[in-house]
Order: C-alpha cells, then structure tokens, then sequence
C-alpha cells in the first residue's frame, strides 16, 4: 500500500537557527505543540537516536529520530503496532535571503491490512491541528 502523507508550509522572516531552537528545546516546542508532555532523547541528537514522546490523553510511545538535518529537518518516526509507520516531520526551507519556510509533514506508511478508509480517518484526527501548530509556531519565532 502507498504512503499517505498531509503536509502544510507557513513563510517567516525567523532565521534557520531561530526557528531549529523551537524544534529541539524542549521547553521552546511545549509552547507550540502545547499537547506535549514528554521528549526525551536517549543520546545525541542525530538520526537513529532513541527516546520516549509523550502527549496528553495517550500512552507514551518510542520514537526513533529517522533524519535530523540540523537547522533543516528533524523528523521523528513512531511504530504502532495495528496501524503502520508514522512519521512527523518538521523542515526549515530557505525561500529567499530573507524568508524561510517552516514545514510541517506528517506521513503515514500503513500496515497491509489497514484501509485507505482507516488510514483517511486516522491521519484526519491527528492532523486536525497541524496549521494551528504552524502559526502559533510563526508567532513565537517572530516575536
């Protein structure tokens, strides 16, 4: 079966390092993705590190850093046993000398036996609030 994937991109005048800060503090990232409870890494932060990701009214899940591009990318992938891979993943595009982009992917590569009826309803609940993510993000890098 083919991936899903749901994405959407806001343009900043925040610079790369600014904005990367947001994605890997986790202090910084509670005051955008305010559903989340707990990141913690087991190492670097690099691709292939290990941790626990948390957010509130789920059970605290293992997740693997698959790409961290630093000041680019830092994508996180999660295994759930019934449904399949998911994996969010945050991006800082150059636009200009002046704009960047901040992108925010969220992909889904399910289990065989999942429907793209399950896969539709599932990526819709858990991106139901990717934009607001994304402006509340833009807010506080601008400010």
């Amino acid at each position: 079966m083919d991936n899903f994937s749901i994405s959407f991109k806001v343009i900043t005048s925040a610079t790369p390092q600014r904005i990367w800060q947001y994605y890997t503090d986790i202090l910084l990232r509670k005051l955008w993705e305010t559903d989340l409870e707990e990141f913690t890494l087991f190492g670097e932060l690099k691709s292939g590190s290990k941790g626990i990701f948390k957010i509130k009214n789920s059970p605290a899940m293992e997740v693997e850093l698959s790409t961290v591009i630093i000041e680019q990318e830092l994508t996180e992938q999660f295994i759930l046993p019934d449904i399949g891979t998911l994996y969010f993943s945050h991006q800082i595009e150059l636009v200009s000398d002046q704009l960047c982009a901040i992108k925010s992917v969220i992909a889904l590569k399910p289990n065989a036996e999942l429907t793209d009826d399950a896969c539709h309803n599932f990526l819709k609940d858990i991106s139901s609030d990717i934009m607001d993510k994304a402006f509340t993000l833009k807010k506080l890098i601008e400010g």
